[in-house]
This record gives C-alpha cells, sequence and structure tokens, in this order.
C-alpha cells in the first residue's frame, strides 16, 4: 500500500503555458473545421464521403494526442498555404477587387475563417521553435 500511495505523492503537475493552450485551440480549430466541411458535403450531397475532410480531422486529431513538435511545423506550413490559397479563392469567386463588389455576410464570414485559419497556421509554425525549449 505504502508503494502506491508514494507514487501518488511523487507525481509531479505539468504546468500548461499560454503557447500550449493556443496549440490547442489550433488544433481544435482545425478539427471542428474539418468536422463541419465533412458534414456539411455529406448531408448535402446525399451521403457523400468527403475523404478530404476526414483526413484532415483524423490528422489533427492524432497530432493532438501524440503533440510532435515537427509534424506541427509541417502541417502549419501545409495549413498555412491552404489558408492563403482559400482566402485567394473567396477573393476570386465574389470578385472582391471589383469597384461594385458586395461584401454580404457569406463573404465576410469565409474571409474571416480564411484570416483566421491563416493565424492558426502561424500558431503551429512557431510552436516548434516556442515549445521546444520546454522541458518536459
Amino acid at each position: 500500500m505504502s508503494y502506491f500511495r508514494n507514487e501518488f505523492i511523487h507525481v509531479e503537475k505539468k504546468k500548461v503555458t499560454f503557447y500550449e493552450v493556443l496549440v490547442y485551440v489550433a488544433y481544435g480549430y482545425f478539427i471542428l473545421l474539418g468536422l463541419t466541411w465533412f458534414l456539411i458535403s455529406f448531408l448535402s450531397h446525399g451521403g457523400h464521403f468527403n475523404y478530404t475532410a476526414f483526413s484532415i480531422m483524423v490528422i489533427f486529431c492524432v497530432q493532438a494526442y501524440y503533440q510532435h513538435r515537427l509534424t506541427n511545423l509541417i502541417l502549419g506550413i501545409l495549413a498555412l498555404f491552404f489558408s492563403i490559397f482559400m482566402l485567394l479563392d473567396v477573393l476570386n469567386t465574389f470578385d472582391l477587387m471589383a469597384k461594385d463588389a458586395v461584401f454580404d455576410g457569406l463573404v465576410k464570414s469565409l474571409m474571416g475563417l480564411s484570416v483566421f485559419s491563416i493565424i492558426m497556421s502561424i500558431i503551429l509554425i512557431f510552436s516548434y521553435a516556442k515549445l521546444s525549449f520546454i522541458d518536459r
């Protein structure tokens, strides 16, 4: 009995930094983005299985579990590229560079998602450097 009691006493509590919380927010954002994309395509296309959205969900769930730093860097760079592509696609699709462009709620929300994705990607990229100096 004393062995188990001593084991529980010597367990150290890990201090979670603010940046680690930001990284988990980024994971959650990309998981929810993939889940939303998967559900929308599944329900609106009569049960069509969206492999890309499902892959995004699975990859970020696995990364949130294992927390591999180099994978954070790689996923951050890929997510940054696709987020910029998504922002440019919104600008092109709705012709937002024209003089008579209309910024309605849909356009503002899509642009907001794109910009927020860019911010979350940058958090993942810098987590490689920031979290490498934390003792674990």
